[in-house]
């Protein structure tokens, strides 16, 4: 079985970044958002699963396209390290990913190595991001040979980290907030953008006073509907794709950091990809966040 391998390494990149993008966010009222309490230093452990087909729906002439069923099984271990404000109350937080493992498997074969290799080039990387007094992101500043673009990480960890201005909730209140991620694909010019909304709902509050814990339940909607130039100037990749999804998350209201969070995805769509054709695309990720010691 032959595959295509600029589109299985676009897949998997995709799928990686989709589930570290996808959220992980927020009696009398508690605070949700805001920028993270300084000094703080944090690891988590981030197990992330992928189970994704794509088979063609209207295949071309002599494509090299053929079913493809992906199943990935990623773990990651990353440090936080957050630093003192400065005068305009900035923080710089540090991120370290300290250990990544992957299985990938294609059609029950073991994925080409450039499948996997963006991902393994993280490894040992740190980067260092500045949020503002209200949790806003202003600027990721990534190692030079890392593997993923500054505006791409951006949306990635503005969402992994749950950033969000800087409000009061009680239980049984939610807030909508703008979702929005670049697609990661190699192509030249502005990548397409994933755009929705997420909601977050306080169901709870748990620990004594100046611990306590928020209880939240979430959910993403978002889609694109985009074309990008293809591979080598040839034509135009179309890209359809929905994302849905549902999760809880334990939010560290001292902290103002995620403790622990899952997050279910589905994703659906098509690709239609000069020379081989209209590709539909289904699946589901799975994302387990905890707290390390």
């Amino acid at each position: 079985m032959r595959f295509y391998r600029g589109v299985t390494t676009t897949l998997l990149t995709f799928t990686f970044a989709i589930a570290t993008a996808l959220p992980s966010a927020a009696q009398s009222k508690v605070t949700v958002g805001g920028r993270p309490a300084p000094g703080q230093s944090v690891r988590l452990n981030i197990v992330q699963d992928a189970d994704l087909t794509m088979k063609p729906a209207e295949a071309a002439a002599g494509s090299p396209m053929g079913p493809m069923h992906l199943k990935a099984k990623t773990t990651t271990v990353i440090s936080q390290k957050v630093g003192t404000p400065d005068d305009k109350g900035v923080i710089t937080v540090e991120m370290t990913y300290e250990d990544i493992t992957q299985d990938v498997r294609l059609n029950d074969q073991p994925a080409p190595p450039e499948a996997v290799e963006a991902a393994l080039k993280i490894k040992g990387k740190t980067l260092s991001m500045t949020i503002d007094a209200n949790g806003e992101m202003l600027e990721v500043t990534p190692p030079a040979d890392f593997p993923l673009p500054p505006a791409l990480l951006k949306d990635m960890l503005k969402q992994a980290l749950g950033l969000m201005p800087r409000q009061e909730l009680a239980i049984g209140q939610s807030v909508t907030a703008p979702f929005a991620m670049a697609m990661p694909l190699p192509m030249p010019g502005d990548p397409p953008q994933l755009k929705g909304d997420l909601k977050s709902t306080l169901t709870g509050v748990t620990g004594a006073a100046g611990s306590e814990i928020a209880a939240l339940e979430q959910t993403v909607a978002a889609g694109v509907d985009a074309t990008v130039p293809g591979p080598g100037g040839n034509g135009e990749i179309a890209i359809k794709l929905q994302v849905k999804g549902g999760g809880t998350t334990d939010w560290d209201v001292k902290g103002a950091l995620v403790k622990a969070s899952k997050m279910t995805t589905t994703i659906s769509g098509t690709f239609t990809i000069p020379g081989a054709g209209a590709m539909e695309m289904n699946g589901t990720t799975i994302v387990n966040v905890e707290r390390l010691p």
